[in-house]
């Protein structure tokens, strides 16, 4: 009797065991199905590879035992959790997904405004990422209480060993996607590029791999890219010299000329959009914007590199696509023989640029003096305090800039306007914030907070105009003004609550950067041309008649009339004056049907080939003279940039 009844309790601990064991596995099966769902892109790839994952969950739980599965699944659910999550946050600040590369090297820029990238975070992701560590503790416990010993009885060699078996569908379902691939490589009718193979094997777009494969599918790609430290790039100097051949020489037009001689003052305007021009609240910007010669459809991509990308774009009209690495840390001693700053020493100009940051930030004391300015003024050299706002900074700027003798060019890089978006933030003053409330009396606080940042900026501007028209010298100073990139955690679009609380009706044109030239002594013009920094070079060139070599860069003159303007994005639609394409889903629509399809095709296979070729251009360093010797990394720059 007494045997029966211990026989029936090693049973009915062994039932209990293997029924908490399957709860454990439901539990998990479903929470990484709501994950999944409510972070991810569902694609038809998306179901071969969460099936894999979730064959890989259960492989853990049998192959390791209840003793050891609930820490080693914390692990592997987290890693895939954090991951989803990050991935979403990241994609409602940029609209599109970082990369391991990018992370990498950007790591301490995004530890140097941890509390900013935070604000990207909902609670709903904070609870989504600890729910699953509550669960896998309440499993923990549940093992120690009552499946301890029954995992001793009833746990044997056998599970594991017909665990094990679960690496067959795995490994199938892994060649069933591949061979899926393989399939597309040969699509009658479809461009090479445009194939889920070459999608799959080349990332040429992190949006449009997701769109196809899934963010989970984009995590295990970019991650053998990351640990094989993977090339796509094929070091082919003939096709790059062809296609530099195709390119077009540089022309005159009504506005060769126009600021001959007169010095410049470039404006990089930290997250500016065009929903900030007020003239009550902006007045400078407002008259700068109203009396310029300016570029309606320009817009600004906000790329993998952020800030730094934008300048590096205005700076060497090359695109920054470095495979997921960020090219101010990638390829800092580049020979590139046009650039923005060479353009004015060339000429004998003084060349500075100025950014209220210090200078490790984004590369920058290294990558301005090989853009080739004269002088690189940090937060340090201006004797201001780390991420000072424009008024402050500009405090110091201005008298440098307006004792300059000879003629100057200088490139400044704005702060106030950067994230979070906070009354309690930098470049925020309770004085603005009481303007902005009587005007707008039902803007939410981060709207309230983006305009006071955008005014700080048009305050130290209004300031600088006046010291230099006080001085006699306004007419003979050119502001070249632009927004760096779309506006981070907050939303310009047709869905946002800014439109019903200012009263306002929604246009596409308020997300845009904008681009305008303004002298006091020249005469407005409006240009609708579609463009983006990459077409600074050329354009600057022409109005203050400089030669250039086209062949050494890929933009061209806004103001070139055989030119249709390009705009190009990692998220947003392509776009010129004929069509848009929104790459990720390969849908093409022209403003005009009776535009021929073929030549708007041809357009786009010239575009995605000028962007692979400026990263061969890039990997190449194809504009280096014969037996280039590069400087050695700087120690204390060496955890954030690679080997040479």
């Amino acid at each position: 009797m007494a045997k029966k009844k211990k026989r029936m309790r090693r049973s009915a601990r062994i039932i209990l065991y293997v029924l908490i064991e399957l709860l454990y596995f439901i539990c998990n099966f479903v929470y990484f199905l709501f994950i999944r769902n409510q972070y991810s892109v569902t694609t038809v790839y998306s179901a071969h590879f969460f099936t894999a994952f979730i064959l890989g969950a259960l492989l853990i739980i049998l192959l390791f035992g209840a003793s050891v599965n609930r820490y080693v699944m914390l692990v592997y659910g987290e890693i895939f959790i954090i991951y989803l999550v990050t991935q979403s946050c990241y994609n409602r600040a940029f609209h599109s997904y970082y990369r391991f590369f990018t992370v990498q090297d950007l790591l301490g820029e995004v530890w140097g405004v941890k509390d900013s990238a935070a604000e990207f975070l909902r609670a709903g992701d904070i609870a989504a990422m600890a729910l699953f560590a509550v669960m896998t503790i309440i499993f923990i416990i549940l093992f120690f209480t009552f499946q301890k010993k029954a995992f001793a009885l009833g746990y044997r060699l056998p599970v594991k060993v017909l665990s094990l078996l679960l690496l067959i569908p795995i490994v199938a379902n892994y060649r069933a996607v591949m061979n899926k691939l393989e399939a597309t490589k040969e699509e009658e009718g479809v461009a090479e590029t445009q194939t889920d193979y070459y999608v799959y094997s080349r990332i040429p777009n992190v949006n449009q791999f997701v769109e196809r494969f899934g963010i989970l599918t984009f995590g295990i790609r970019d991650f053998k890219s990351f640990v094989s430290n993977e090339t796509v790039t094929v070091d082919d100097r003939a096709m790059i010299a062809e296609f530099l051949e195709g390119r077009p020489e540089q022309t005159s037009n009504e506005l060769t000329g126009i600021f001959e001689g007169k010095n410049v003052f470039f404006v990089q305007a930290e997250s500016y959009n065009h929903i900030c021009l007020d003239e009550e609240l902006m007045p400078t910007i407002y008259k700068m914007y109203s009396e310029s010669i300016r570029f309606d459809d320009f817009n600004t991509p906000a790329l993998p590199g952020s800030t730094s990308d934008t300048e590096f774009l205005a700076n060497t009209s090359l695109i920054p696509d470095s495979e997921g690495h960020a090219v101010c840390y990638t390829y800092p001693y580049n020979t590139f023989p046009t650039t923005l700053p060479n353009l004015f020493n060339d000429a004998g100009y003084h060349t500075t640029a100025y950014h209220n940051n210090y200078g490790e930030y984004y590369n920058r004391s290294v990558i301005m003096k090989t853009f080739g300015y004269d002088e690189y003024f940090d937060c340090t050299a201006l004797g201001i305090g780390d991420t000072s706002d424009d008024t402050t900074t500009m405090n110091v700027m201005k008298w440098i800039l307006a004792e300059e003798e000879g003629p100057w060019m200088a490139y400044w890089i704005t702060y106030s306007g950067h994230q979070p978006y906070t009354l309690d933030s930098v470049g925020v003053s309770e004085e603005d914030v009481k303007k902005i409330r009587e005007k707008y009396p039902d803007l939410s606080d981060e709207y309230v907070s983006y305009f006071a940042k955008n005014m700080d900026l048009d305050r130290c501007l209004g300031e600088f105009v006046q010291i230099l028209e006080d001085a006699g010298k306004l007419d003979d100073v050119v502001f070249v003004f632009f927004g760096d990139h779309l506006v981070k955690s907050l939303s310009l679009y047709q869905e946002s609550t800014i439109w019903e609380e200012m009263g306002r009706e929604y246009t596409e044109e308020e997300s845009y950067t904008d681009l305008y030239f303004y002298n006091s002594a020249a005469e407005p013009a409006v240009y609708k041309k579609v463009g983006t920094a990459l077409d600074m070079i050329p354009t600057v060139a022409n109005m203050w008649n400089f030669k250039i070599d086209m062949k050494t860069i890929l933009g061209r003159d806004l103001a070139d009339d055989t030119y249709r303007g390009f705009y190009f994005s990692e998220w947003d639609n392509w776009k010129t004056a004929d069509w848009y394409y929104v790459l990720s889903k390969n849908y093409l629509q022209r403003y005009d049907q009776n535009y021929d399809l073929d030549t708007a095709l041809e357009q786009i296979s010239y575009y995605l080939k000028e962007k692979e070729v400026s990263r061969n251009i890039l990997k190449t360093d194809y504009f280096a003279p014969e037996g280039k010797i590069y400087p050695s990394i700087d120690p204390d720059m060496e955890a954030n940039q690679p080997a040479w």
